[in-house]
């Protein structure tokens, strides 16, 4: 197996959760020297709860541990991608396409690497984000770090 550990997670425990008739959302690994997080997100038509988080870190973490993919020791957690959900592909991005996300870059854009606002357009290689400081802004996808729905909450509704 080659490719990040993100890629080898991905490809090891997709069948294993698409078996589950649940989708993996994403796989997010961030390595420390003496103990990593591997986050697993998964999502489904009906809903995530607690039990089938619980059902999906007992499907996959044997296999995880058999393929030793990560060095160091690590915790598995396995939830929803939740509201502010990190969009890990484009086509994941279509589905946000003028809604607010926030955009971390990985290279500096205008003295700049946070951006946030509303998603205007996505093509082959290229996203536009009407940013809320400086207007309409072409970014690459791959200089994108980490790209995150911004939740909105209907604010015209009143607290009982």
């Amino acid at each position: 197996m080659s490719g990040t550990i993100e890629q080898r997670v991905r490809e090891l425990v997709e069948p294993l959760i698409t078996s589950m008739d649940l989708q993996l959302w994403g796989v997010r690994y961030r390595g420390g020297r003496d103990h990593a997080i591997l986050q697993i997100f998964i999502e489904s038509q009906e809903g995530i709860n607690a039990d089938i988080c619980g059902d999906v870190t007992n499907m996959i973490s044997p296999a995880l541990d058999a393929a030793d993919i990560i060095n160091p020791a690590y915790t598995l957690e396995v939830s929803s991608p939740g509201l502010d959900r990190i969009l890990f592909t484009k086509e994941q991005a279509l589905l946000y396409v003028g809604k607010k996300v926030k955009l971390e870059l990985t290279l500096a854009l205008q003295s700049r690497r946070k951006f946030e606002g509303t998603l205007v357009s996505i093509d082959e290689d290229t996203l536009v984000l009407d940013d809320k400081l400086s207007g309409n802004v072409t970014l690459a996808f791959s200089n994108i770090a980490l790209m995150r729905v911004v939740p909105e909450f209907n604010k015209t509704a009143k607290k009982k």
